[in-house]
């Protein structure tokens, strides 16, 4: 019977309690401690005593298993929130790329017919004006990309997602 209220008493086998003994006094632990430890490893890990395979890698993988799901969810909200959409924009401005080149080669197929037509003078004052507009253009091109790419550097996708959540706050707080 044990002499301390707040301990039990269990009964093992004479080889199982030799174990017990062996191993405490080697890691210089007692015996209660050292059947106290084992009994929590065992319990906090869900794991069965008395089956031959461990479950120790068993639940390594099902933890890695949550992990890599978790990991491809957020692939999967980031391909749907952000490349989807960006892929759409990419798509829709080489078709359009494409079609105003179509339109340019037939513009310019009808102006070479035309400028034939043109005087000398005319026609170096029609090419002065088509260089400056090409100038403008470019610039107007240079400009539009670098506001999209300082739009995109200030309004990343985490930073839209926690602006979402605030307007949602911010309208559930006013209802």
């Amino acid at each position: 019977m044990p002499t301390n209220p707040g301990t039990k008493s269990v009964n093992v086998p004479a080889e199982t309690h030799h174990l017990l003994s062996k191993e405490a006094k080697r890691l210089q632990i007692s015996q209660a401690d050292y059947t106290g430890a084992a009994i929590r490893y065992f319990a906090e890990r869900g794991l069965h005593p008395v089956e031959d395979v461990a479950r120790e890698g068993q639940l390594i993988m099902q933890q890695v298993k949550k992990l890599g799901d978790r990991v491809f969810g957020y692939l999967q909200e980031e391909e749907r929130s952000l490349l989807i959409p960006m892929l759409a924009e990419m798509l829709r401005s080489r078709v359009t790329l494409e079609r105003v080149l179509r339109l340019n080669e037939i513009l310019v197929n009808n102006l070479t017919q035309q400028l034939n037509d043109l005087p000398a003078t005319q026609l170096n004052e029609q090419r002065e004006g088509l260089k400056k507009l090409r100038a403008q253009n470019e610039e107007m091109i240079d400009r539009q990309v670098n506001e999209a790419l300082i739009s995109a550097q200030k309004e990343g996708v985490g930073k839209l997602k926690a602006e979402e959540q605030m307007g949602k706050s911010a309208s559930a707080l006013s209802q």
